[in-house]
């Protein structure tokens, strides 16, 4: 029987989902449920809510150290992602279809990108960037940009916030670089020859016939990476960028709630990952239905 032809029946799959994810589900509660008896001290909920946002008299809502945090991750991962795929594009494209000296340059910068330590590469971008920054620029401009509260830290926090966003722009473009590549590659030479055929330059060929084509091959990495971009970012707390990890961190220390802080931090980035995750799962279904 050729094997290439068998299919599964939905129902069966489902069945057999169920019977696998049954069992995980229960070990994950009876270890939460052992964790929690084996903690002495009584969780204190609310002051961990509190520390979220709290509603004040006269200000209206307020973010807490924690809130703080995780405005940060989302400001530090939106900033990340645009230049990362924007670093990425042009690190695929040139490996793709540029001369075979930028070829080989790419192919050095994502070596050397892709086999360093994110922690070791946030220490080199931040000594040799952030001071220079410090000394050299001054921030306060930023506070007197419109809607700077939202997308901009505080002038204080700008030097380490750039130097986060190099670095994970670096690291998580180097990633992509390599998606948007195999995405191009997995394009048929021959729509290649058909563009050129039709008398389109290599440049209109690629943005016109072969882009489109290959977007379907990047779009689940990409969104997987996204992910991951949510995830590395808390390594930044190392250089004291002010999110959610970093918060979490000192909100510990000065309440002593170890248990809710760090299931409360865990329960952020799941939330965050697997948000990320439906929303490349609708992209990808728009695109199919497109």
């Amino acid at each position: 029987m050729d094997n290439r032809h068998m299919h599964i029946d939905p129902g069966i799959q489902r069945r057999l989902d169920l019977c696998l994810l049954g069992p995980l589900a229960v070990g994950i509660i009876l270890f939460l449920a052992h964790g929690c008896q084996a903690v002495t001290a009584a969780w204190d909920w609310q002051a961990l809510f509190r520390a979220f946002f709290r509603l004040e008299e006269g200000q209206g809502i307020v973010a807490g150290p924690l809130g703080r945090g995780l405005i940060t991750t989302l400001r530090l991962a939106a900033w990340t992602f645009g230049f990362s795929l924007l670093f990425g594009f042009i690190l695929g494209l040139v490996r793709s279809v540029c001369v075979r000296p930028l070829r080989m340059f790419g192919a050095v910068i994502v070596a050397l990108t892709r086999n360093l330590p994110p922690l070791v590469l946030v220490f080199i971008v931040h000594y040799f960037l952030s001071g220079a920054l410090a000394a050299s620029l001054d921030w306060q401009w930023t506070s007197r940009l419109s809607g700077a509260g939202i997308l901009l830290p505080e002038a204080s926090g700008m030097p380490v916030f750039v130097s986060a966003v190099i670095t994970l722009s670096l690291y998580e473009g180097a990633y992509i670089g390599e998606i948007v590549r195999a995405g191009v590659s997995g394009v048929a030479r021959e729509q290649w020859d058909a563009a050129a055929s039709l008398g389109f330059s290599r440049p209109a060929a690629l943005r016109l016939v072969i882009l489109p084509q290959a977007f379907r091959f990047m779009l689940p990495p990409l969104a997987g990476q996204m992910a991951s971009l949510i995830k590395d970012s808390a390594v930044v707390s190392v250089i004291s960028v002010r999110e959610l990890t970093f918060q979490g961190t000192e909100f510990m220390t000065s309440s002593g709630l170890a248990g809710e802080v760090w299931l409360a931090v865990s329960a952020c980035y799941l939330c965050l990952c697997l948000g990320v995750s439906l929303i490349g799962r609708l992209l990808e279904k728009r695109r199919k239905w497109a």
